[in-house]
C-alpha cells in the first residue's frame, strides 16, 4: 500500500551491523522496552561469531553441505538429526541447499550459542511430480498449514523455539503432501524463553460514533498519496470511527463530487513480532482497502527505503475472492524490489491476516495458512533487507489510483472495511 505524504512511501536502507571477526565481544542487550536493544548483530552463517540477536546457521540434508546463491554456508545436517528416512536426491534444478530431502519424521537438535529463544525455519521439499496443494506439518506438536504451490518447490514454514541451555530441539511429526525436510535454519530472535507478551491489543471496543481512538491517529489530507488516488482522507466520524459493537468502521464516501476516507496510523511501534488482524473488507471495485506495516523512520528516510509489509491488500469486486500481500524494499530504483503473493481465503468475508517477523524472515499468512515465506537470503545482489528496525502498522480504504484504477458506476457508496481486532505479540 503505498502512501506518505507526496507518497514517497517506504524508507531507508537499514545498515546491518555485522559482527565479521571471531570471537568479537556481544553487543546485544536483551530485545524488549522502547530502545529496541539487541536487535540484529549478525547475519552470518558462522556458527562461531560471537551470539546475540540475529545469530544465524543453517543446516542441509545434502551429504556434503552446500552453499547458496547469496554465498552462505549450509552444514551437512548428518551430526544434528536423528530418526527419519536418509536424504534423497531431488531435482538438481534445485538451489543447492534444497537438493535433498529427509522424509519420515526426524528430530533436530541444534547446538546454539546461548539460551533464548529460536526462530527456527523448516524449508520443506513438495512431492517432485503433480500437483502440491495444501500441505501440513507438525513441529513440537505444532500443527502447520502451508499454502498449495508448484510441483518440486520448496515451501519454508517458521516455528519459534526456546532453548534454556546449548540447543534448540524440534521433532518433526506427520508429513502431509510433502516429500520431506531439506534444510533447516536457526535465528535467535529473542533473549528471554517466556511465552510471547501481548503488545498490542486492540478490540476496538468503545461507544459508537468514536472517531479519536487512543493508540492510533489520523493521518488525513489528499494530493493522491503518491498513487494518484482519489480520496481526501479526513478525522470525521463518518469516515472512521467505533460501531459500538467491537468494531472499527473505515468508511469511503462519494459525497459532493468529492471522495473521503480514514487512515489510521498505530502510535504502538515496535520490532519483530506476531501481527495479527481480523477484517472485513469492502466489495466494491476501485477500491484499495488495506492493513500493511512501514518502517518507524519512513519520514527521514523515505519510501521504499524503510520497508513496507502489506498484510492486506483486496480490490473487491475487481478480483473477487483475492487478497494479496507483498513486501516491498529498496534496489535503489524510484519503486524499489517487492515480491507480491495472492491468497484465496475460504468461506466467510471476515479473516484473519498474520506475519510472523524475526530477524531475517517475514512470513505472511492467511486464517492460520502460510501463504509465503520471505528470508534476507532470498533477495538478489542489488535489493537490500530493511526489516531490523521498529515499524507501525496502517489501515486505510483508498479509492482508486493507478491499483486498482477508479471505481465504476456501479460501485455503490459507502464502502466500509470492518477492522474486528489488531494484535501485536513480542
Amino acid at each position: 500500500m503505498v502512501s506518505l505524504r507526496p507518497r514517497t512511501r517506504r524508507a531507508g536502507i537499514a545498515a546491518l551491523v555485522v559482527v565479521a571477526l571471531i570471537g568479537l565481544a556481544a553487543l546485544a542487550a536483551p530485545g524488549g522496552g522502547g530502545d529496541h536493544e539487541g536487535r540484529l548483530l549478525t547475519r552470518t552463517s558462522s556458527a562461531q561469531v560471537t551470539a546475540g540477536v540475529g545469530w544465524t546457521h543453517r543446516w542441509t540434508a545434502a551429504p556434503g553441505g552446500a552453499t547458496d546463491a547469496a554465498g552462505n554456508e549450509w552444514e551437512a545436517d548428518a551430526g544434528v538429526v536423528r530418526g527419519g528416512e536418509a536424504p534423497k536426491a531431488l531435482n538438481a534444478g534445485i538451489p543447492a541447499p534444497y537438493r535433498y530431502t529427509r522424509g519420515g519424521t526426524p528430530a533436530f537438535t541444534l547446538p546454539v550459542p546461548q539460551p533464548g529463544t529460536y526462530a527456527v525455519t523448516l524449508s520443506l521439499s513438495a512431492p517432485e511430480r503433480g500437483p502440491a496443494p495444501e500441505a501440513t506439518v507438525t513441529v513440537n506438536g505444532q500443527n502447520i498449514r502451508l499454502a498449495a504451490t508448484g510441483a518440486g518447490r520448496v515451501r519454508h514454514a517458521v516455528v519459534l523455539v526456546p532453548a534454556t541451555g546449548d540447543a534448540a530441539a524440534l521433532t518433526v511429526g506427520a508429513l502431509h503432501n510433502l516429500a520431506g525436510v531439506a534444510a533447516v535454519t536457526a535465528t535467535m530472535a529473542r533473549t528471554g524463553t517466556d511465552p510471547l507478551r501481548t503488545e498490542l491489543a486492540e478490540e476496538f471496543d468503545g461507544p459508537a460514533g468514536t472517531a479519536l481512538l487512543p493508540g492510533w491517529r489520523h493521518e488525513t489530507g489528499g494530493g493522491g498519496w503518491g498513487n494518484e488516488e482519489l480520496q481526501v482522507y479526513t478525522e470525521d466520524a463518518a469516515n472512521g470511527a467505533l460501531t459500538g459493537d467491537g468494531r472499527l468502521a473505515i468508511t469511503a464516501r462519494h459525497d459532493g463530487g468529492r471522495y473521503t476516507s480514514a487512515r489510521l496510523r498505530s502510535a504502538f511501534e515496535a520490532q519483530y513480532g506476531r501481527i495479527e488482524g481480523l477484517l472485513e473488507v469492502p466489495p466494491g471495485k476501485g477500491l484499495l482497502p488495506a492493513f500493511w506495516m512501514l518502517g518507524a523512520d519512513v519520514a527521514t528516510a523515505g519510501w521504499p527505503q524503510a520497508g513496507e509489509v502489506d498484510l492486506m491488500e483486496s480490490l473487491g469486486a475487481g478480483e473477487p475472492g483475492v487478497v494479496h500481500g507483498t513486501f516491498h524494499g529498496p534496489d535503489g530504483s524510484a519503486r524499489g524490489w517487492e515480491r507480491p503473493f495472492t491468497a484465496k481465503p475460504a468461506g466467510g468475508p471476515v479473516h484473519r491476516y498474520g506475519l510472523e517477523w524475526w530477524p531475517g524472515v517475514l512470513q505472511w499468512s492467511v486464517d492460520g495458512v502460510v501463504q509465503a515465506t520471505l528470508r534476507q537470503e532470498d533477495l538478489g545482489a542489488k535489493q537490500a533487507w530493511v526489516f531490523e528496525r521498529p515499524a507501525f502498522l496502517l489501515l486505510n480504504v483508498a479509492v482508486g489510483g493507478r491499483w486498482p484504477g477508479p471505481p465504476p458506476p456501479a460501485t455503490a457508496f459507502p464502502q466500509t472495511m470492518y477492522v474486528e481486532s489488531v494484535h501485536w505479540w513480542r
